[in-house]
């Protein structure tokens, strides 16, 4: 009877796919030569003889019985005749795959660590498999049971060691590492679908299909509760499955909005849909088989994660939280287990997106200083005013702050607009269907790259009240030992007094405890919320404009702390993004911890005067010693991210992560490649801030009241003691050998349950000794203990002295001389010893994550002395960027008197040898709040308004400013309309824009604001948009606000320039006038100066032909604007004679020069 052939596929495919019936191995005819086994070259360097060798267009090999040690020709070929010879004669039985997993360093790999091979392989059966016609449930509970662990890849099977030497009759072609890694290859592998884009056997599966597409309680798309982070999967569908893959599709249908790194022994695999994805975005190639199916090695995870989360995805790493010997103790324990429970336990340990990204082991490092904001938003609109009030909550999980606030908005949303620019968020979640169209479409348009989840109400997004139940039920606030129970300083603020539990919110922060719901769903559901709430680092969040109380203000002080920089202020003047900025400018920071503070000062400059001239000292004493400014940058440049760092310790030493978190429990390969990084992270810290000290100390001789208080020590200053906190940890456990071993020994005094156990071991020392001194008086010679292990603390007696043993004394054996006994004295101190080192053991394997826990006790310790150094930082910042050019200290004034004038100065963001400086004078020298601006088209107008009002931020925030002379009132809000954009998202116009910027001024605007508007009324008709742009000038003169308003409408100029709250300027310029054709053609010369004064002309012809305007177009738009000009000069000499002018002369000869000829 012919035999059929049986094709096998990869080895973590049969894993997951067991065969439906079993069938004879087809005959081979000609074995094939191994000269060399397959395992990749890098593992076996140094070890094997020759130079391997494999078929590259059949890639099948023999498996590795030994995939930690390299196996010879003699031994393949041996299996090979034997196989030849077996096969008439039984059964092929399942052929179950291996993974070889190289001998090499994972942590010492590199990048050729993550190079891993999947080989396919004839492995030789084992003494387990030799049952016949295995049926599928019996095959996937050996496969299962025969998972990699760490103890369990040392017991693969074995090659036999004897056999006859064989030729191929060809040598198989080479393939090289490059070849077959799966990681770096960029094409698809050459089975199964060539493109995988529309004929993988996922994309036939009906529950896939759009139209059936369930959520996991089966509501359709269609339905307004359906939730698209779930799946719907049927039974019969799963139940036809091996257990894993059944395990991998439940674990998908709870989260079909992740990528699934599935662990399966050393490697994390990606299944279906999944392993399309890895392939299009990484790069990694498909397993072969029907079915997609990728993956790569443990090691690697953090690289490939990354990658995935900044491109957008959800990525959820599901670890093996069980042995195989652990699953079977569980499936023996169950009383009707069935197949499926047959299959070693899986859970998510982790879900990351671009903001709940953190800094662990596993996860790769974050590089850019800049935080990635985790939003939760709720809103609440008053019914009859419409006015929104809402409730956030906001937080960079690598850092772990929560940010919570709640305030009443405008029409406008202009407070949300200020958060969203001030601490721009990447993923936001809200209560699904109660957010106004308005919110979202602020949402959709200002973030719309960031990760948007609509939340289920309740059973998503907590309540309020639920979510304080929470948080009180659970082991967060509580001690290590899980006893003592205390809210958080910063969240007992939004508590009601009257519940001493705190399980209800206070009245007027319920929207906020309501948001912080959002977040904590999220955190929980990602894994996170364990090592994100247990740090308890909660604050409050104030809108920069609300009002203080009149309590609470300062004499002579502005109404609010911080000046006011919305969202449309910050896009406006550049203040944030890159090249170009402010920010840029002034960021000469040398830590990660320095820019987010710098950012933080930017956003939100002081309005107190005390502050501000404080670290204008500070500046100016920097610069006055740039010896010790170079130095500290020198070292500061070296300094970790340590405000991430004491995150990440905190959940290095997190007990309740490890009791109750998944990683508690999961079994990683590369175990003490982690605990060398905790320990290395552990000591770079330490390391940091040991360069902390050093860098204050040298400090200690300045003046200045800001580097005092931030840089000495009491009584003078607030720098923390860290000498001997640092000492400590220092001294407590040899820092090189435990980076080396990857763990921690500690030194006498540091831990005192360690200390107990060495006290034991000494009291064991000193009492054996004296034991053996009083059997060595009773023998009358001298007396050893013998043995090892289980046999240690035998007496060992010579043999002339045995006759002395009494009945007390067990014969245990004898050598040479001597011989051996136990007494009940000696059993006792083996048993103490051994229990003694059981216990050391087990101190031990904790003793890292206690040492953690014990520096994180200190974290406001620690996290003060960061604050100070970052402050630091940003001063010397600024005094680089002082020292870079001509800068000057600005004049601050606080009083009633309101002014701003520049001398000299020029816009901080461009560093042009050629810029032409200006004074700038308003409410000052003669000149009113209000100065109209004037000139021709690409004159300067525009920078010279940016420029103004990027001196102003900067002299507010401490730093000296690009101008020969500066004095101004402080500024607490600063207003921009400048540019013309529709707004095609929210289906806003040109004109529409404008005016919903001017009405935001006109409502919110101050005397002590600055309001800068540019062309106002140009999206509109002349006559409508002069018009506007005159009320809009008479409202802002009654406001007496300082206001530099440009405008091309030179009517408006007419109607203003005899009110003495207008002052008028343009910008100067040389014009050079040609007659062509009875046609004046002009040259327009820009001096970029700006001069007292109405611009006559705005010289709109030299901008078109500057721009390329064909001359036959401009000559004829002359020819228009000529007659416009005659036409309109004769309506005014018209209206003058009506109104009875009085000079009648002068009126007639401006008739006659207006005629039309």
């Amino acid at each position: 009877m012919p035999k059929k052939d049986v094709k096998q596929v990869n080895t973590l495919l049969n894993y997951f796919k067991s065969p439906k019936s079993v069938t004879p191995q087809a005959e081979r005819s000609t074995p094939k030569e191994k000269s060399e086994p397959t395992t990749p070259v890098r593992a076996l360097k140094g070890r094997g003889k020759g130079k391997g060798k494999e078929n590259k267009d059949e890639v099948k090999a023999t498996a590795k019985k030994r995939p930690l040690k390299a196996r010879t020709p003699e031994l393949d070929e041996e299996e090979e005749v034997k196989k030849e010879d077996e096969e008439d004669e039984i059964a092929a039985k399942p052929k179950r795959r291996r993974i070889i997993i190289p001998e090499e360093d994972s942590e010492d790999g590199g990048d050729d660590s993550d190079d891993y091979v999947p080989e396919e392989s004839e492995e030789a059966s084992e003494s387990e498999d030799n049952t016949e016609g295995a049926t599928e449930s019996s095959f996937a509970t050996e496969t299962e049971t025969d998972e990699e662990t760490p103890k369990k890849k040392q017991k693969l099977s074995r090659g036999k060691s004897n056999g006859k030497n064989w030729r191929s009759k060809q040598p198989p072609a080479k393939v090289t590492l490059k070849e077959e890694s799966f990681q770096l290859q960029k094409t698809p592998s050459v089975t199964g679908p060539t493109t995988g884009g529309d004929s993988w056997p996922h994309l036939k599966l009906d529950f896939l299909q759009p139209e059936n597409r369930r959520d996991k309680n089966r509501r359709r798309p269609t339905d307004e509760n359906y939730d698209p982070r779930t799946l719907h999967v049927p039974e019969d569908f799963l139940n036809k499955q091996t257990p894993a893959m059944r395990q991998w599709w439940v674990l998908k249908s709870q989260h079909f909005d992740c990528i699934l790194f599935f662990k399966v022994g050393k490697f994390y695999e990606l299944y279906h849909m999944d392993a399309v994805t890895g392939s299009n975005e990484l790069g990694i190639a498909y397993m072969r088989g029907e079915w997609a199916h990728s993956g790569f090695p443990e090691i690697a995870y953090g690289r490939f994660s990354g990658i995935l989360v900044e491109k957008g995805y959800k990525v959820a790493r599901i670890e093996q939280t069980e042995n195989p010997e652990m699953m079977q103790e569980r499936v023996k324990r169950t009383a009707k287990s069935t197949k499926f429970d047959k299959v070693v336990k899986r859970e998510i340990c982790q879900i990351s997106t671009r903001g709940t990204r953190v800094s662990s082991v596993q996860d790769p490092e974050i590089i850019t200083p800049e935080s990635n904001y985790l939003l939760s938003l709720v809103e609440k609109t008053d019914a009859k005013t419409k006015i929104p009030k809402f409730g956030v909550c906001f937080i960079d999980t690598s850092i772990g702050e929560f940010h919570l606030g709640e305030f009443e908005d405008d029409r406008s949303h202009s407070r949300l607009l200020t958060l969203l620019s001030h601490y721009l968020p990447v993923h936001v979640v809200y209560e699904k269907g109660k957010l106004s169209q308005e919110t979202l479409k602020i949402i959709n348009t200002l973030l719309s790259s960031a990760l948007k989840e609509p939340l289920q109400k309740d059973v998503q997004f907590w309540s309020a009240s639920k979510t304080l139940k929470f948080l009180h039920e659970g082991d967060y606030f509580k001690s290590e030992s899980g006893s003592d129970f205390q809210w958080p300083e910063g969240l007992k603020a939004f508590l009601n007094p009257g519940d001493s539990l705190g399980l209800t919110p206070d009245d007027d922060k319920e929207l906020a405890v309501n948001a912080l719901g959002g977040c904590v769903y999220i955190l929980k559901d990602f894994m996170l919320d364990q090592q994100i709430l247990g740090q308890k680092h909660f604050q409050e969040y104030i809108p920069p404009d609300v009002v203080f109380s009149s309590r609470k203000m300062e004499e002579g002080a502005p109404a609010v702390s911080t000046m006011v920089l919305d969202a449309i202020t910050i896009n406006n003047l550049r203040i944030l993004g890159e090249d170009g900025s402010l920010l840029k400018t002034l960021d000469h920071c040398c830590t990660a911890f320095g820019k987010r503070l710098l950012k933080e000062w930017i956003c939100r400059p002081s309005c107190r005067k005390n502050i501000i001239v404080s670290r204008q000292e500070a500046i100016t004493e920097l610069m006055d010693n740039p010896d010790v400014i170079q130095e500290t940058r020198k070292s500061m440049s070296h300094l970790p991210d340590l405000e991430r760092l004491l995150s990440k310790i905190y959940t290095h030493g997190s007990a309740q992560k490890m009791k109750n978190h998944p990683d508690g429990r999961a079994f990683m390969f590369e175990s003490q490649t982690y605990s060398k990084k905790k320990i290395s992270d552990f000591t770079t810290a330490l390391e940091g801030f040991e360069n902390a000290v050093k860098i204050a100390s040298r400090f200690e001789d300045f003046q200045s009241p800001l580097i005092k208080r931030t840089l000495q020590r009491d009584p003078e200053g607030e720098f923390p003691d860290l000498e001997e906190t640092l000492e400590y940890f220092k001294t407590a456990f040899d820092h090189e050998k435990a980076k080396k071993e990857g763990n921690i020994v500690p030194k006498e005094g540091v831990d005192a349950e360690y200390d107990e156990i060495i006290e034991e071991f000494r009291a064991i020392k000193h009492e054996s000794n004296s034991y053996l001194k009083q059997q060595e008086k009773y023998f009358g010679g001298k007396v050893t203990f013998a043995g090892n292990d289980k046999k240690r603390f035998q007496l060992e007696v010579p043999e002339a002295r045995a006759k002395h043993a009494g009945s007390s004394h067990e014969l245990q054996g004898q050598r040479k001389g001597f011989k051996k006994y136990y007494t009940a004295e000696c059993r006792e101190f083996l048993a103490r010893q051994m229990k003694a080192e059981e216990q050391r053991d087990k101190i031990l394997k904790d003793l890292s994550r206690r040492i953690f826990a014990k520096f994180s006790e200190k974290y406001d310790l620690w996290s003060s002395a960061v604050f100070k150094i970052a402050t630091l930082d940003v001063l010397i910042s600024f005094a680089e960027y002082a020292r870079s050019g001509e800068t000057c200290v600005p004049q601050i004034n606080d009083d009633d008197e309101v002014f701003t004038v520049i001398k000299e100065g020029k816009h901080p963001c461009i560093s042009s040898d050629n810029f032409v400086p200006n004074d700038t004078s308003i409410s000052a020298e003669g000149n009113a709040s209000l100065l109209i601006l004037t000139g021709p088209n690409m004159g300067g107008k525009s920078t010279l308004m940016r420029q103004v009002g990027l001196i102003t931020v900067m002299a507010q925030i401490g730093s000296y400013v690009p101008a020969a002379e500066c004095k101004l009132t402080l500024v607490d809000r600063i207003f921009t309309r400048l540019g013309a954009s529709d707004d095609i998202l929210t289906g806003r116009s040109t004109f529409l824009v404008e005016l919903s910027e001017t009405a935001m001024i006109l409502q919110h605007a101050t005397k002590k604001s600055l309001v800068l508007l540019d062309e106002l009324g140009r999206g509109t008709s002349t006559y409508d948009g002069t018009a506007i742009a005159a009320a809009v000038v008479d409202a802002l003169t009654k406001l007496k606000c300082r206001t530099l308003f440009s405008t091309h409408y030179h009517s408006l100029v007419e109607d203003f320039e005899k009110n003495e709250n207008v002052s008028l300027g343009h910008m100067a310029c040389e014009v050079e006038t040609e007659e062509e054709e009875g046609i004046s053609e002009e040259t327009v010369t820009f001096l970029y100066k700006l001069v007292q004064g109405a611009c006559p002309k705005s010289h709109g012809f030299n901008a078109a032909r500057l721009a390329g305007i064909p001359a036959s177009i401009t000559r004829r738009a002359r020819e228009i604007a000529g007659r416009f000009e005659k036409e309109a000069n004769q309506r005014q000499v018209f209206t003058s004679l009506c109104r009875g002018g009085n000079d009648v002369n002068e009126i007639i000869g401006k008739l006659k020069s207006s005629l039309v000829v």
